[in-house]
């Protein structure tokens, strides 16, 4: 992984062929200790594994896409669970007719690259489990 700073927190990532991705942003934030960051992305993807969420069921259902897939979009966000970094990402990724898939990326193997800018957040704002939805959601204080 190569990356450059470009002020204001603001950082560009270029992940190499093979690399992981999700396990890649974690190295990243712990080397650097971004404990929040705001993260976008393109590049391409090799078997990305993905997954949907269903709210009454509280379950994600993963499937894994073979082949090599453009990254059309990635986004999501870093923050604390329970002591821990979290990195929460989704995607959006097209196959060699144009098909279009998306959902969480639980993760995948870099193609060709992949490129990110990741923005950090200053503070430390954690993710708390939601029981009703089933889900780690970040802990807000203020209501409207």
């Amino acid at each position: 992984m190569y990356y450059s700073e470009s002020g204001s927190g603001v950082f560009i990532l270029r992940l190499e062929r093979g690399e992981k991705v999700i396990a890649s942003i974690n190295k990243f934030c712990r080397k650097l200790g971004i404990k929040n960051a705001l993260i976008n992305g393109i590049g391409s993807l090799e078997n990305p594994k993905l997954a949907h969420y269903t709210v009454d069921k509280k379950k994600y259902k993963e499937e894994t896409k073979e082949g090599i897939f453009e990254l059309t979009g990635m986004m999501g966000n870093v923050a604390i669970f329970r002591g821990e970094q979290l990195v929460h990402v989704h995607v959006t990724v097209s196959d060699n007719k144009m098909n279009v898939y998306g959902g969480h990326l639980v993760e995948s193997e870099v193609s060709a690259t992949v490129e990110i800018t990741l923005q950090g957040i200053e503070g430390e704002k954690e993710k708390k489990y939601d029981e009703e939805i089933g889900l780690k959601l970040f802990d807000l204080p203020d209501h409207i």
